[in-house]
């Protein structure tokens, strides 16, 4: 089938369109006159897009050759033509999609992205600490400290006394931990990868009894154990790891995680990682025979200050109604015995007093 129809056609040498008369072969080719010429354009080596109702052909050898259909009949007619005969320009045919696509496609990338968050990352950081060694948790743990001590009034009297009292408790770990109290009103309290469990004075002061602190150094405790923290900076590096891991770059891991570790006592945990390290604590507390309504008491504490106002220690380790209520949870399990520990409160008086 021909169709005959006007047409410019710009020539690729100047802006300026000419007027041409195209005798379009559906299907087959695009034939016209040019400068006393014929012109011959198969359908094989041109490509078609449809703007509006203007077609505008162009040779795939020389983009600068195009021919523009105004008529919007016969540019639709051979637009379906070129169509069928799968000529139309990969943006044409993404074009041609239409909304539906779109839609579909966006929530496609959105669900994608989602399972990439939601399973790829932290199965990327899990590979990525257990490749670590522990002497890197050390390491970057002992160089945040050292920036913390700088900067913060370490009570090393009342860090002593932290340090009898928590080792009186079996925190079920091979790692040495180290307690160390910062003499500042702030309610927080956080742990370094190096084995570090630091405790502002202002959350020791809230803590009414050794139950209590027994549940809160279980707790960094368990962080530790877990390396929490080594994982989360694995999680805000999960690109570069992937690469890495692919390619056995263990050293350009670690020399990246080391520069992103300077906050490491402001790293905000997920709530699978403070579910776990409450499960940590409570498995602490069952194994030293410690009254495990400290866990629930110190979340109330922790509650009380969050009406006058947040503490920090909130802000790294969300306090969610699901905590209070495991927490809960627990304390009514009442599947262990547990007796009054003189040693513990003894070393608990001591630090309060």
């Amino acid at each position: 089938m021909k169709i005959t129809s006007q047409a410019k056609y710009f020539d690729g040498k100047t802006s300026k369109p000419h007027f041409v008369e195209l005798e379009v072969f559906l299907h087959n080719q695009v034939t016209f006159y040019f400068e006393n010429r014929r012109l011959i354009w198969n359908f094989q080596d041109i490509k078609f897009e449809k703007n509006g109702e203007i077609l505008s052909i162009t040779k795939k050898d020389n983009l600068h050759e195009i021919i523009k259909i105004e008529n919007p009949e016969t540019a639709d007619t051979i637009y379906k033509s070129a169509k069928t005969s799968q000529n139309l320009s990969w943006y044409q045919n993404i074009l041609d999609f239409g909304p539906k696509f779109y839609l579909t496609a966006f929530v496609s990338v959105i669900t994608l992205i989602a399972c990439f968050y939601i399973f790829i990352i932290p199965y990327v950081s899990e590979k990525v600490t257990d490749i670590l060694p522990i002497s890197f948790d050390e390491e970057i743990g002992n160089t945040n400290f050292q920036q913390i001590k700088s900067t913060s009034n370490i009570d090393e009297k009342q860090s002593e006394k932290l340090q009898e009292f928590a080792n009186l408790i079996n925190f079920g770990t091979e790692r040495k931990l180290y307690f160390k109290v910062i003499n500042d009103e702030e309610v927080n309290a956080f742990a370094l990868p190096d084995g570090t469990i630091v405790v502002y004075s202002g959350l020791l002061s809230k803590v009414e009894n050794p139950n209590e602190l027994a549940a809160l150094l279980g707790h960094e405790a368990t962080h530790i154990k877990e390396r929490h923290s080594t994982k989360i900076l694995a999680r805000s590096i999960a690109g570069y790891a992937i690469v890495s891991l692919v390619v056995g770059d263990v050293n350009g891991i670690m020399t990246t995680l080391a520069n992103n570790a300077n906050e490491l006592n402001n790293l905000s945990f997920s709530r699978e990682f403070e579910q776990s390290a409450d499960e940590g604590s409570y498995a602490i507390l069952k194994q030293n025979k410690i009254n495990p309504e400290g866990m629930y008491q110190l979340f109330k504490i922790l509650e009380k200050s969050d009406n006058l106002e947040v503490p920090k220690i909130l802000s790294t380790h969300p306090l969610t109604k699901d905590r209070m209520n495991y927490s809960k949870t627990l304390m009514d399990r009442n599947d262990y015995s547990f007796s009054s520990n003189p040693e513990l409160q003894k070393a608990f008086d001591n630090l309060k007093n």
